[in-house]
């Protein structure tokens, strides 16, 4: 079962996620409903538990999910990390157009470290650390800032921020409209 995706705007998105304590049928549930999810929006390639409401640390990655001609691919590679912490990062930084499924229509360059070493806990809960670089090492900071209540546009420039306010403002009221529960606070406060 796929579930919907929070959009900007949408207060559970900026709150910090809590660890999860151990494997359980739930929660091998809730990443088939994740990997779903992902697989569902055919142009993403990470997605993290609060994009679809759940504050845990877990996310799910498949950086060949999207070809270079924004075309999905059959052929599904999967990975779960449950519990992510980056214990290393390189000093040096590359910058990337980023966009997020939560913040639809909205792209911006973001300067991230180039390479990592992260711990985590794969989907049996056996702890495992890998070393990524590239996409994958982009992907992987992308998603776990979604984790500590970041969104990328957080990391954006001043000035680049400046120039997507009104589409900024758009999306927190669509995320009034998506939000049954009128969670959503103060639509109009100040974006940046």
């Amino acid at each position: 079962m796929s579930r919907k995706i929070l959009i900007y705007g949408n207060p559970i998105l900026k709150q910090k996620s809590l660890p999860l304590e151990a494997d359980t049928a739930q929660l091998r549930g809730f990443i088939d409903e994740l990997a779903e999810t992902l697989y569902r929006s055919d142009e993403g390639i990470g997605l993290a538990a609060p994009q679809v409401g759940e504050l845990v640390r877990a996310l799910v990655v498949d950086i060949d999910h999207i070809s270079r001609d924004k075309r999905t691919n059959p052929k599904r590679r999967l990975q779960v990390f449950i519990n992510p912490e980056i214990v290393w990062e390189s000093e040096d930084d590359i910058s990337y157009n980023e966009g997020c499924l939560s913040v639809p229509g909205i792209d911006g360059k973001i300067y991230r470290p180039q390479s990592l070493i992260l711990r985590f806990r794969d989907l049996n809960f056996k702890e495992r650390e890998i070393e990524a670089d590239g996409l994958l090492a982009r992907v992987l900071q992308h998603e776990i800032d979604h984790l500590n209540g970041t969104l990328f546009v957080d990391r954006l420039s001043f000035a680049q921020r400046a120039l997507l306010v009104g589409k900024l403002r758009n999306l927190r009221h669509e995320a009034l409209k998506q939000d049954k529960n009128g969670a959503v606070e103060n639509p109009d406060a100040p974006i940046l």
